[in-house]
């Protein structure tokens, strides 16, 4: 099960995490990378993972559409505004577009490249 990592934290305490990893890394000393995707506010991760888009991501995860046009479909959208919101999720490394395997067609499918969200805050 592949989970992200969503992380809530103040601009201080991000560039503070930064700057120590940076002088481990002179001093030639081992680090742990740090994976996810960083927020400074709840607020910011809400306006980036609104519920349409979280309802989105459910819906490839879960029902593997064969196209963005069925997961419109799927979800009674407009094509374009889920388009966007796809686009968005790809962008956060929510999903991936893939084109089908044998497809004789431009359309590319969504596909969650992640199981579960973790949320953590600093």
């Amino acid at each position: 099960m592949k989970t992200k990592r969503i992380v809530i934290k103040s601009r201080e305490e991000f560039d503070a995490d930064t700057l120590k990893f940076a002088r481990q890394l002179d001093r030639g000393e081992k680090v742990k990378s740090h994976k996810g995707e960083f927020f400074e506010s709840l607020e910011a991760v809400r306006s980036f993972l609104t519920e349409k888009r979280l309802e989105l991501w459910r819906m490839i995860r879960d029902q593997e559409p064969s196209s963005m046009t069925v997961l419109a479909q799927l979800v009674k959208r407009d094509y374009k505004d889920v388009h966007q919101d796809v686009a968005i999720l790809v962008e956060v490394g929510l999903v991936d577009l893939r084109k089908p395997k044998g497809a004789k067609t431009r359309a590319l499918k969504p596909v969650s490249i992640v199981d579960r969200l973790e949320f953590r805050v600093a």
